[in-house]
């Protein structure tokens, strides 16, 4: 999942919220607490609410990267990796989508009651890990009235 590839790594939302990767805590919770603060993080930059700094490429989110740590942390098949991938990425994108449709600096609270809510802290293997980032997709896509 890609938003902008030109969208920089900066570093602090200010007035909106977090600074830094906004992660706390380990393991997969907090690992998903830090990607749903870096995509706030890239999408406040493509509304012009933090500085623009180089041009990103790639998977400026560092998803597989994500995916591949934790990955090899609970171990598992190459179609377990794709399926934790996908969620990884399912995730990301219901960040950004809350980011981008509201962009209230609500985001991250959001997302962390969504990922509290969730089974990610207390999962013991990668089909716990897809569920819980499911059901925190799912949390956070909800989070919002209709």
């Amino acid at each position: 999942m890609t938003i902008d590839p030109n969208i920089s790594g900066a570093s602090a939302i200010g007035a909106i919220g977090a600074t830094g990767n906004g992660g706390s805590g380990t393991g997969p919770a907090g690992q998903v607490r830090a990607l749903a603060a870096q995509v706030v993080t890239q999408v406040a930059g493509g509304f012009g609410l933090l500085p623009l700094g180089a041009p990103g490429q790639g998977d400026i989110y560092g998803l597989r990267a994500l995916a591949d740590e934790i990955g090899a942390a609970f171990g598992g098949s190459a179609a377990d990796a794709g399926a934790l991938t996908r969620a990884i990425e399912d995730f990301a994108g219901t960040v950004a989508v809350d980011m981008a449709a509201y962009a209230d600096g609500r985001t991250l609270e959001l997302a962390e009651g969504a990922i509290g809510a969730s089974t990610l802290a207390t999962a013991g293997d990668i089909a716990g890990i897809i569920d819980g980032l499911d059901q925190a997709r799912v949390a956070l896509a909800g989070a919002r009235p209709a």
